[in-house]
């Protein structure tokens, strides 16, 4: 089992302990964006409690991920048809080295 970190933070008027595998600088950024997310959201609609901007933040979260999901598939299926046009073209030129 990894090693696991207890990591303190605040969000919001919250203040919160996550217990993660990474280390203290990683989870410093991760509370530094959080944060900013946050504020941002917060800037937008002054009146939302902080159990509303943790929800639109972590509905926000996941869409990106969700298009970096897509956008990642999309490169590793243009990368395997290269796959095969490398493999196909290196087939064809043996073909024609034999034939010589």
């Amino acid at each position: 089992m990894a090693n696991l970190n207890r990591y303190k933070f605040t969000f919001g008027k919250k203040t919160l302990t996550l217990t993660t595998e990474h280390d203290n600088l990683f989870m410093e950024e991760i509370a530094k964006v959080a944060t900013e997310k946050y504020e941002a959201i917060k800037e937008q609609m002054p009146g939302a409690d902080d159990e509303t901007i943790a929800i639109l933040l972590a509905v926000n979260s996941l869409s990106t991920q969700l298009s970096r999901e897509i956008e990642f598939d999309d490169k590793e299926q243009e990368l395997d048809a290269l796959r095969h046009q490398v493999v196909a073209t290196k087939q064809e030129h043996s073909k024609i080295e034999d034939s010589l």
